[in-house]
């Protein structure tokens, strides 16, 4: 910065000396064009008159010499100063591509192909909108969705750095930082990555990070609401992951293998463990996917994830989360789904037994020109004696919720759309609701 501020003011004191030199030169010129005129309409010059004229010239040759001097340092100043502080990417004219799996018309945000060195390179994505609902105890209201400052750097060719940071607004009018990502990669080859990262269970959580516009609905399906809004499944990790391509011919089978600190389910705590695990036990996952050759656009795949929950009780509860989809997406279409299984048991003592909770989605969606209709219905059950989901003393009671959601996406331009969406919500013990959801986002 010092450097910077230094060239600044050089550049700008030679522009003001080339200026004053300028101006004088021009005054000299109009000197010398008018004293011989009137000089010669009267008399003839005396000896003293050439003097000056001579004299005038060469402090006129001089100012031309110092101003030509003054233009080529000003010339090399501005050449040679470096750019210092952030870079920040001109407005994007299509989503970025990930370096996970990419496969929807609306890629993942997450971009580090670029290691030019130094400098970040800075993101903004956001939303807002308008809802409307016939559910007990909710208002038609205004709101602010999430602001989303996503920042890329690389220290080295093959070590990146990745930060994503959240503006948040909550129920009770509450805006909230969130650090979502801080994310070191170091990529050794196309078979082998090391990163911090989002715990790759299943396909949307994969491949739709944060950023409404990146995805053509409004929300996320039940299954991978997110930690903000009471998501349940641990979708945010702290850890290490490794990823990978698998050497397998035109079958493209690629590797997810995480470590992480889990999920903590306490109620009042951060489901996210960033600091400090409330077991010794760490998480693991492990997911396989193949994106065939011979068929662009389809991706198929699962997940097994396995981590140890503890509660106040010292009651430990083992919980197995198994995914499996098969998707299709191209620039046109969107055919995504997937099903999901969580079982818990307990470890020690307390209540016998497994419990499993089901879930699954579907959604389409097809193009047409800047406008893209889609469909999707999504199911979960939760037990009323599950021992995770269904005890309202160790957070949010899932129960079964299940509906259809209709809507219509209009691209604004290449970074920016319009939605238009309706929900119609069947949930155990309550009233069926139905809502309407208007949502603006961007992403440039």
């Amino acid at each position: 910065m010092v450097n910077f501020a230094r060239d600044t003011v050089t550049s700008g004191r030679c522009a003001r000396n080339a200026r004053v030199y300028t101006a004088a030169m021009a005054l000299l010129l109009t000197l010398n064009q008018i004293l011989p005129a009137s000089s010669f309409a009267d008399e003839p010059p005396h000896e003293g008159d050439h003097d000056a004229i001579r004299h005038m010239n060469e402090q006129i040759q001089e100012l031309q010499a110092k101003v030509k001097e003054l233009e080529a340092r000003l010339n090399g100043v501005t050449a040679s100063a470096p750019a210092r502080g952030v870079e920040i990417d001109p407005p994007i004219s299509a989503p970025p591509v990930g370096t996970t799996r990419v496969t929807s018309p609306f890629p993942s945000q997450e971009s580090q192909e670029d290691n030019a060195l130094p400098g970040v390179k800075l993101r903004m994505i956001g939303d807002m909108g308008y809802k409307v609902s016939d559910q007990h105890g909710k208002t038609n209201s205004f709101h602010i969705g999430t602001l989303n400052l996503f920042m890329t750097g690389a220290l080295s060719e093959r070590v990146s750095v990745l930060g994503e940071v959240l503006f948040i607004s909550r129920e009770g009018n509450i805006l909230d930082t969130d650090v979502e990502r801080l994310l070191l990669q170091y990529k050794h080859s196309d078979y082998l990555n090391f990163a911090r990262y989002h715990s790759s269970i299943g396909y949307y959580n994969t491949t739709f990070h944060q950023g409404a516009w990146f995805q053509t609905t409004v929300d996320r399906p039940f299954m991978y609401t997110s930690d903000d809004e009471g998501g349940f499944l641990p979708l945010q990790e702290v850890g290490v992951t490794i990823n990978g391509q698998i050497p397998s011919g035109r079958l493209g089978l690629n590797y997810v293998a995480e470590i992480g600190n889990g999920r903590s389910r306490l109620l009042g705590s951060e489901p996210a463990q960033n600091f400090q695990d409330t077991n010794n036990g760490k998480s693991f996952n492990f997911a396989l996917y193949a994106r065939p050759s011979w068929l662009p656009g389809l991706e198929t795949g699962f997940s097994i994830y396995h981590d140890y929950l503890t509660f106040s009780d010292n009651i430990n509860h083992g919980e197995l989360i198994s995914t499996a989809y098969a998707v299709y997406a191209s620039s046109n279409y969107e055919f995504l789904n997937e099903v999901m299984l969580v079982r818990h048991t307990v470890s020690s003592t307390g209540a016998p037994g497994a419990f499993h909770t089901p879930g699954f989605y579907t959604q389409f969606s097809r193009r047409f020109g800047r406008y893209r209709p889609y469909f999707r219905y999504s199911y979960l059950n939760a037990g009323v004696a599950e021992p995770i989901y269904g005890d309202p003393a160790d957070g949010t009671v899932l129960g079964r919720r299940n509906g259809p959601t209709i809507g219509l996406r209009y691209d604004l331009n290449d970074h920016s759309a319009f939605k238009l969406q309706y929900n119609h919500l069947a949930q155990r013990g309550q009233k069926n609701s139905n809502e309407l959801l208007t949502q603006f986002s961007f992403a440039f």
